[in-house]
């Protein structure tokens, strides 16, 4: 009778035990736990999007997939979405994981732009051809080891990239076919210097603010138009508040999935793989997500009255050749030659 009591006290020492560490799989496919106990740990993970249907928003996809597989893989990590831009604006929520009072944010890449100048060069205007290039640049060594040394710089840890289309103009009330066109038009753009140089290169003026007021603005004419990739103007409904949008794809949309440094470094190393683990899968299925509505989403705008305009190739040229050398020029003075060098090899080595 006290043999069987000993082994269920132990068994139930050993059940309790493993709520407090990850599991991992072996060679055979078995699952395996850490032999020592591992920190209970909740992640509050912040983002700017709350569309129910995970299945047309890569945001939600993400941050309920990266949810879902952490939370099974590992009993000491829970973690809290926080949707809608819950947690403050994309500005303040970046710098709460920068500061450690939140610990994961899915953001434009652009937000670190104030942080590290080096991050600017995810969104050079210009020479970045589609989403399969520019997410071969952001998978790269290369874009490795740059976010490595902004995560020694900033705090901030961005686990992976994934581009979610190519940015392209909308405005209301007026045909926009050619950057002549874009003359004297107002358009609200993220908060990024780099996006002032390229806004004002082609004679239109900028108006800097977050994601959040961007509809409202545009619903009340304080901005003409703005500037976004095919998903997310199916996503915000944009369609409701303009009806032109000109395919002049001047630079990709960058998501990153930042998480605070000092955070993820005092994490197990079981633990760890499990975040990275959870990143890769919850990548995948984002990017599915952008492929898919990519595939869908000019029919969608047209079918909600939108004018979507394809640029010829000589009109195409136009837009570049206006904002391009401008662009270049500053994130030369800003980054510097190598960095830009460096980009612009690696794209001619992706396009063989």
């Amino acid at each position: 009778m006290k043999k069987k009591s000993l082994v269920m006290l132990l068994t139930a020492a050993m059940m309790l035990t493993g709520l407090t560490a990850c599991g991992k799989q072996n060679t055979s496919g078995s699952s395996e736990s850490d032999s020592s106990e591992d920190k209970a740990v909740t992640i509050k993970l912040g983002f700017t999007h709350s569309n129910p249907d995970r299945e047309v928003d890569d945001e939600v996809m993400y941050a309920e997939t990266f949810k879902e597989y952490v939370e099974s893989k590992c009993d000491s990590i829970k973690v809290e979405l926080y949707p809608g831009s819950a947690l403050g604006s994309q500005a303040d929520t970046v710098g709460a994981v920068a500061s450690g009072t939140v610990q994961m944010t899915i953001q434009n890449s652009s937000q670190l732009n104030n942080y590290d100048e080096s991050s600017l060069i995810f969104g050079m205007p210009g020479i970045f051809t589609d989403i399969e290039e520019t997410n071969k640049v952001v998978d790269s060594d290369w874009a490795e080891e740059i976010l490595e040394d902004i995560a020694k710089n900033t705090g901030i840890r961005v686990l992976g990239n994934s581009c979610t289309g190519m940015r392209s103009f909308t405005c209301k009330g007026r045909e926009l076919r050619t950057v002549e066109d874009a003359k004297g038009l107002t358009f609200r753009i993220p908060e990024s210097a780099i996006y002032t140089e390229m806004v004002e290169a082609i004679s239109a003026n900028p108006v800097p603010m977050p994601s959040s007021e961007m509809y409202v603005a545009m619903q009340n004419g304080v901005v003409d138009g703005q500037e976004n990739p095919i998903q997310n103007v199916v996503i915000d409904k944009t369609y409701e508040v303009q009806d032109w949008y000109v395919l002049d794809n001047h630079t990709p949309t960058v998501m990153s999935y930042m998480i605070n440094d000092e955070f993820y470094n005092g994490l197990s190393e079981n633990q760890k793989a499990v975040i990275d683990e959870a990143n890769e899968e919850a990548t995948k299925k984002a990017r599915a997500v952008t492929e898919k509505l990519e595939a869908s989403g000019i029919a969608t705008l047209e079918e909600n009255g939108m004018t979507v305009y394809i640029p010829t190739e000589e009109e195409l040229k136009g837009w570049h050749d206006a904002y391009g050398p401008v662009c270049e020029k500053y994130m030369r003075e800003e980054v510097g030659d190598e960095l830009v060098d460096s980009l612009l090899d690696l794209l001619a080595e992706i396009r063989g």
